[in-house]
């Protein structure tokens, strides 16, 4: 962009506050704002693709630092512009250094004339303590109807300055002024409430105090029960005044004891905000969990003001060359309400002093809350009404009433997005409770509602009463509704919809009447009434199950009509403005939250880099890069995420490509994208099976899987994607083709019934691993035999005869299994030897142990055999024997038959030898219970 930010890669600017110290709150709130705010413009490329950054200094309210600070902002020379000072005489010493060096600077509150009398570089977006002080005397007079004041100012140049101000207006309005006292310590504010409770005509009671001052003052005239009415400027339009009475014990147990009814004048209340500032407002609670400040919104619009100056800036430029442009553009082109910059304060344009040419808005405390007084003035160019317009400090404003405005909803059914051949519209039923609050006779009930479908009368109120001079009407009212006029339409791919009632009033312009949000009524004073509201609107609706609610806005906002030729307006342009009140449910089911995944601007890139990826990931998986082709495991979750981002940034693209086309293709083109995500999932899923399935199946048995298996499989996964696409997208009725589908897949089952019980059998085998070719098994009654094959439909065995037997794997997966080659070449044999009884046993025993390791092959001889006396019996009368049972470990069951022989011989020839003939040799082959005690035993013995 300019040969310095090259450098630096980066566009700074500075913010001078009070970030420590008592006021500290105040600009650590400003900085936090215009952090998330830069945020936001760096998310979306920066100015010229450079970020922009916030420089902080602290100068802690106090004038002498301000000099410090300026300096070192001069001294650093990165800056391009500054935001700042808080305190009105830290402008002042810092508004002379800004200008000695230009550097083009704005203070968000600073209110003092001075701070930019005689400065082109300094700019305010606030209003001057000058048009304060007559706009508060005005109010006094022409709205809140007095005719006798009082003062009360402190000696500093705040008070005293305003105080002033405040007492000519007055008198010029023709208002007495009563009495001014001025106050400088606290014994001399015992004096004053002392003075003011005696004084029975004194009137209304102006406080031209700091915000501390104000603390004490205000709860002294409270606890002196003087009733006269109180009006205040801006430093009591904050936290610190309010939370300055949390502590006493009145205050407690009557939140707002102490500051109920006093009017004061504020830049900026949030029930009155546009729709920028309540969305502001929302970010900044969910970010940082608390409220900010009303002069938090005005740091706001000073960044804004700068980073729009910025953006018309020539590039290629010095330091000071783009300080002067900024400085030039802001007092050049942000000078007329046609070129004003949208803030979240309203429209910023200044004047020739660098003053924003805003109003003031006037507040009243209620339960601690700062709302808005029912009747606002307003500046009004143009505008000619005499009977609504004052002139206050040479700038004509009008008055205008306030009416709050509440919504309780009651119901919502019959929630119907569809298509009418043109454009996708969505309606609803909904009924609900409309209450308005408001003084005077200005029929605030002749309202329009902009988004409903027929035309809605309000009828009768079911509530007509007044208290004092405030009239209150609630009203039931029914019918059914479109989208709310707010609903977002920047994305092509969206599933969610924003519901609501929006209303202004059919006559009165925006001049006349505001409606503003009810917070107090509705109960929505903070995020976590908010949320409460939420879960109030949920339990009342069923539809919200399918729908959740993802937001819950409540604010007014401005809609700008065609005149149609009416000479109340013509000549102030074509359009005329109403206030509009909007309640607005945003809903959805984050059906294409995945989005958010692939910035828009780099949408074509993913698309482009995802399709020759995944491309060159399909040419790789039909070449094997190993013997065992393993690769393909890992292959395969490369390429479901590349797939998935071609599909995910073509779908974005897309809705890029034909955001502002006809309505009539976005449905073809959601159903498209929807069938293609049931497609290529059941794809990658048919995918996954052949290669996590099928070619390790193939590689652990050394068979290829029938082509069958492999069809009905993919078919079956085909099936459900397309009964998922005829169901879930086009939503029809699928039951008839399920009950076909099931007609035809049973008789199909039937006749294949037998091989497909065989085949998967045969795949559960394989799986299980019970046994192996070359294994020695024996498969339920079936004779033992070798294993000689295995495939899909039968097992093969090889029997000692020679012959092959052919078991269908239904029977083997159904029989028991004895495998005499697993898990290793190892198996026991049982003999049972019958010897006369009158030999000794441990000599039997250990002539039967030498008879076996005398056998050559076969016999394990590592493993000591184990012999037992299993009984003695009698034969004749004069004859017993004794059965010993001898087992031993053997290997290769092929040969067993030759092993029985060998015993035989070997167990013959030592009994002979011993003249322990004759004598009974009986061969068993096993016995699982003996055989696995025995093995235990062996463990023991070794």
């Amino acid at each position: 962009m300019y040969f310095f930010l090259q450098e630096e890669e980066a566009i700074h600017i500075a913010f001078v506050g009070p970030l420590s110290g008592e006021n500290e709150m105040i600009g650590k709130s400003m900085v936090k704002a215009i952090e998330l705010y830069f945020d936001d413009i760096n998310r979306n490329g920066g100015i010229n693709k450079l970020p922009l950054v916030l420089d902080t200094f602290d100068d802690q309210n106090n004038p002498e630092q301000a000099i410090h600070k300026a300096r070192r902002i001069v001294e650093q020379n990165k800056a391009v512009a500054v935001i700042g000072h808080n305190c009105s005489y830290c402008s002042i010493n810092g508004s002379k250094i800004y200008r000695d060096k230009k550097i083009p600077a704005i203070t968000p509150v600073s209110s003092h004339l001075r701070v930019t009398q005689n400065n082109e570089w300094y700019f305010r977006t606030a209003f001057n303590d000058n048009l304060q002080g007559n706009f508060l005397a005005n109010y006094a007079k022409n709205v809140l109807q007095q005719s006798e004041v009082s003062i009360i100012q402190t000696n500093k140049p705040y008070g005293s300055y305003l105080g002033s101000v405040f007492e000519q207006a007055s008198k010029e309005l023709g208002l007495e002024v009563k009495n001014k006292w001025i106050l400088s310590n606290d014994s001399d504010l015992k004096e004053i409430v002392t003075k003011l409770k005696a004084t029975s005509d004194a009137g209304l009671v102006f406080l031209a105090t700091s915000t501390n001052i104000g603390i004490k003052l205000v709860k002294a005239i409270k606890d002196a029960r003087i009733k006269n009415l109180l009006l205040a400027p801006d430093t009591y339009a904050n936290k610190k005044f309010t939370n300055g009475f949390k502590h006493y014990f009145a205050e407690r147990r009557n939140p707002g004891y102490y500051t109920n009814g006093i009017h004061v004048s504020t830049p900026f209340i949030l029930d009155t905000a546009n729709k920028y500032a309540q969305k502001f407002n929302s970010i900044y609670e969910e970010t940082y969990q608390e409220q900010p400040l009303g002069s938090t919104f005005y740091a706001l619009d000073a960044a804004i003001v700068i980073v729009e100056a910025l953006k018309q800036v020539k590039k290629n430029q010095s330091l000071s060359a783009i300080r002067n442009e900024i400085r030039q553009v802001i007092t050049n082109k942000f000078n007329s309400f046609e070129e004003a910059v949208a803030g979240s304060t309203g429209l910023n344009y200044f004047d020739e002093d660098g003053n924003a040419l805003k109003s003031l808005s006037m507040g009243i405390y209620r339960s601690n809350h700062l709302i808005s007084a029912f009747t606002q003035l307003q500046i009004a160019p143009n505008y000619s009404d005499d009977e609504h317009v004052l002139l206050i400090n040479d700038k004509r404003m009008y008055k205008t009433n306030v009416v709050y405005a509440g919504l309780q909803f009651n119901k919502i059914s019959e929630f119907q997005p569809h298509f009418d051949g043109s454009k996708s519209t969505v309606s609803y039923l909904m009924e609900f409770h409309l209450w308005l609050r408001f003084q005077g006779d200005i029929k605030p009930h002749e309202i329009n509602f902009l988004n409903a479908v027929e035309p809605i009368e309000l009828g009768k109120p079911i509530i007509n009463e007044s208290v004092g001079k405030v009239t209150y009407q609630l009203y039931k009212v029914g019918g059914r509704f479109k989208e709310s006029l707010h609903s977002p339409k920047e994305r092509f791919f969206d599933n969610k919809y924003s519901i609501g009632i929006n209303f202004h009033h059919s006559i009165l312009d925006r001049k006349k009447l505001i409606y503003v949000v009810d917070i107090l009524g509705m109960e929505v004073t903070d995020e976590q009434a908010v949320l409460e509201k939420i879960k109030e609107i949920q339990r009342k609706t069923s539809f919200f199950k399918n729908w959740p609610i993802q937001e819950l806005n409540f604010f007014q906002g401005v809609i700008k009509k065609k005149i149609l030729g009416n000479p109340k307006y013509i000549d102030h342009g074509n359009t005329v403005e109403y206030s509009t009140f909007n309640t607005e449910i945003a809903i959805g089911n984050n059906a294409y939250a995945y989005h958010a995944i692939i910035p828009d601007r780099m949408s074509f890139i993913f698309f482009v880099t995802s399709c020759i990826v995944t491309i060159i990931l399909g040419l790789i998986s039909y070449k094997k890069l190993d013997g065992d082709g393993n690769y393909l495991k890992y292959l395969w979750f490369i390429q479901v995420i590349f797939i998935l981002l071609l599909l995910i940034s073509a779908e974005v693209l897309a809705g890029k490509l034909m955001l502002g086309t006809m309505d009539q293709y976005k449905p073809l083109a959601i159903k498209t994208f929807n069938i293609l995500w049931w497609v290529v999932a059941s794809v990658l899923i048919n995918i996954a099976i052949e290669r996590f399935l099928w070619i390790p199946l193939e590689k652990n048995t050394e068979r290829k899987v029938p082509n069958l298996v492999r069809f009905l499989t993919a078919l079956v996964i085909y099936l459900l994607a397309c009964f998922g696409i005829i169901g879930f997208i086009f939503e029809q009725q699928f039951t008839s083709v399920l009950a076909t589908g099931g007609v035809v897949t049973i008789l199909l089952g039937l006749m294949v019934q037998v091989d497909l019980s065989n085949i998967f059998s045969g795949i559960a085998l394989s799986i299980e691993d019970s046994f192996h070719i070359g294994n020695w098994i024996k498969i339920g009654d079936y004779t033992d035999g070798k294993v000689v094959d295995m495939n899909w439909r039968v097992t093969k065995i090889k029997t000692r005869t020679g012959y092959i037997l052919s078991i269908p794997n239904k029977v083997v997966s159904d029989s028991n299994i004895h495998n005499f080659s697993h898990p290793d070449e190892g198996y026991w044999l049982k003999y049972v030897v019958y010897v006369h009884a009158e030999h000794d046993p441990k000599i039997v025993e250990q002539i039967l142990i030498e008879a076996l390791f005398a056998v050559e092959q076969d016999v394990v001889k590592d493993v000591k055999p184990i012999i037992w006396l299993d009984e003695v019996m009698v034969q004749e009368v004069d004859k017993w024997t004794a059965s010993y049972v001898v087992f031993f470990k053997t290997v290769d069951y092929e040969h067993k038959l030759r092993l029985f022989k060998n015993i035989w011989q070997s167990i013959w020839s030592h009994l002979t030898n011993a003249g322990m003939m004759p004598f009974k040799v009986a061969p068993l082959d096993y016995d699982n219970k003996v055989l696995k005690d025995l093995e235990n035993m062996v463990k023991v013995k070794h």
